[in-house]
């Protein structure tokens, strides 16, 4: 039985995506809201895809940036910006979202064979707007790796480098060297600016 991560950015998309899985006959093996909470997820259970859809307001590059499995986006066939920019980002394969079980199940094997899916009609829509490409306003943000993550979910809870070092079984002067990171990253110059940039982009919960 195929294993399948569900990602979404709430509890509504979270409970469409199950039933599809679910008529699929797919196993659920958990859910995550933010990619702090998928990628503790993928840590401590298998999962052969994730089913994903858009996070509103947050980069494709950082919701889909957590690679250890592929990711089926599902979004509306009239979003083709989303579904532009999930392709740019890595998605493994696109679907409507009216996508059947069925297709859902064509999705999997496809990915299984090494192979991308995205539907005629949905293929059709995005030739029609504009070639797969990125804008300035619109180029994907540098990506947080799972780690820095990590760092930057205890970085919101106030805690100390040491304490981080603690809370992660790492050194100090790791922890120095991943908040630095951050900080470059999300463009801030300070912790609580990166916190806040963090939380803008839906990586971390305050």
């Amino acid at each position: 039985m195929t294993r399948l991560a569900l990602y979404a950015a709430d509890a509504a998309a979270i409970e469409g995506l199950a039933a599809l899985a679910r008529d699929a006959g797919c196993a659920i093996v958990g859910e995550a809201h933010t990619p702090v909470a998928l990628a503790r997820l993928l840590d401590r259970t298998r999962a052969d895809a994730i089913l994903a859809s858009p996070l509103p307001g947050i980069e494709p590059a950082l919701w889909l940036s957590e690679r250890r499995a592929p990711f089926i986006v599902i979004a509306a066939s009239s979003d083709t910006a989303a579904m532009r920019a999930a392709l740019m980002a890595g998605a493994g394969a696109l679907l409507p979202a009216e996508a059947s079980a069925e297709e859902l199940r064509m999705a999997l094997d496809a990915l299984q064979r090494g192979l991308s899916l995205v539907p005629s009609g949905i293929s059709k829509a995005l030739k029609r707007g504009d070639h797969i490409c990125a804008s300035p306003e619109t180029a994907p943000a540098e990506t947080l790796t799972p780690r820095e993550l990590e760092v930057l979910a205890a970085l919101a809870d106030g805690a100390s480098n040491k304490a981080i070092a603690r809370r992660l079984g790492i050194s100090f002067h790791t922890v120095k060297f991943h908040v630095a990171a951050i900080l470059e990253k999300l463009d801030a110059d300070s912790r609580t600016e990166a916190v806040a940039e963090g939380a803008r982009r839906g990586l971390v919960m305050l």
